[in-house]
């Protein structure tokens, strides 16, 4: 579960940081805000279902 957490920390660090980038860039409006919204979304769901198979690999034991 130590890793787990480590890897929660580490994905929070990730979008502090994307967040830091997007105000020290200024994200614009219009379509560029729009991409990056949408990687953002896209991001968080690759992240939950990654997390989804990090549970059924535990109760597996693997």
């Amino acid at each position: 579960m130590e890793h787990t957490k480590r890897l929660e920390e580490l994905n929070k660090e990730t979008l502090e940081k994307l967040e830091e980038y997007m105000k020290a860039k200024g994200t614009g409006t219009g379509e560029n805000h729009e991409k990056i919204g949408a990687a953002k979304d896209k991001w968080q769901s690759a992240w939950t279902e990654f997390l989804e198979t990090l549970v059924v690999l535990e109760k597996l034991e693997i």
